[in-house]
Order: structure tokens, then C-alpha cells, then sequence
């Protein structure tokens, strides 16, 4: 029997949901329950078990004809090359340049990896999400980035 692709993402999800959930009950207590410190990752949590549970019951009421999906090779490679990228990301490249230049960087590779638009748009969009995370954390809210 193949496992298909929505199968393999509703069990990686509720991975996720599941972590969250459990590691949001090591945060301290607030006195309010959307006014705490673990209020947000338990929320999330709970919204990705949720979706992940849906996905589940969704892919299995299916009745597929057509031949069952499987990876191909390709996919495999860019979901590597993808998860490696990721980990150099957070673990190398934000300590090294911080968070808004390896954001840009890494925003601008992942989507050219992708070859789904041109290296101006890539840039456009890298640039444009950077703005927008400066302009809402650090001016709105008065939170500092790394």
C-alpha cells in the first residue's frame, strides 16, 4: 500500500500540533487564559491538531481511481534541499548576520530554488516581506528582531 501525499502532511502536522501543545503547558501560568505566555503556542497547537484531524478524515472518506500519488525523485530532492537550507537558516545564518539580512537571503534563495519566478520578482518579494515584518515589529509593536 502507497501513503499519499496528504496522508504524510496531516501526520506531520499533527506532529507539530501535538509538540506545541505539549510544550505550551511548560510556560507559566497566566492569570487570564489569552493573556499568558502559553497561550499562543497552545492556541496554535490546538488549531494545527485540528486541521491535521480534518485532513485525516478528509483523505480517507476519499476514493481515489486515479493511481495513488507518490514522490518523485525531484520533489524528494527539493524537500531536502529545502529542509537543509532551513536548518543552515536558523542555526547558521541568523547567529552569524542576524535576522533580517539571512531572512532576505534566505527568502531570495528559496524562492529562486523554486524556479517559479524571475530573480527581480524573487527580490521584489524578499524585500517587500522584510519591510513588512520590520514596519509591524519594530514600529507598530516596538518589538526588537534579532
Amino acid at each position: 500500500m502507497r501513503i499519499n501525499k496528504d496522508f504524510i502532511l496531516s501526520g506531520m502536522v499533527l506532529t507539530f500540533g501535538l509538540f506545541l501543545v505539549i510544550e505550551s503547558f511548560t510556560f507559566p501560568e497566566g492569570k487570564h487564559l489569552l493573556n499568558s505566555s502559553r497561550s499562543f503556542p497552545m492556541l496554535l497547537g490546538y488549531g494545527f491538531t485540528a486541521l491535521a484531524i480534518w485532513q485525516f478524515i478528509k483523505t480517507f472518506r476519499e476514493k481515489k481511481e486515479k493511481t495513488k500519488e507518490s514522490f518523485s525523485r525531484l520533489e524528494i530532492k527539493r524537500g531536502v534541499v529545502f529542509i537543509l537550507l532551513t536548518v543552515g537558516y536558523i542555526f547558521v545564518l541568523i547567529p552569524m548576520i542576524g535576522f533580517m539580512i539571512s531572512t532576505l537571503l534566505f527568502l531570495f534563495i528559496g524562492i529562486l530554488f523554486y524556479k517559479e519566478i524571475r530573480w527581480y520578482t524573487a527580490s521584489l518579494i524578499s524585500i517587500g516581506m522584510i519591510g513588512f515584518v520590520y514596519l509591524v515589529f519594530e514600529q507598530l509593536m516596538n518589538i526588537r528582531l534579532p
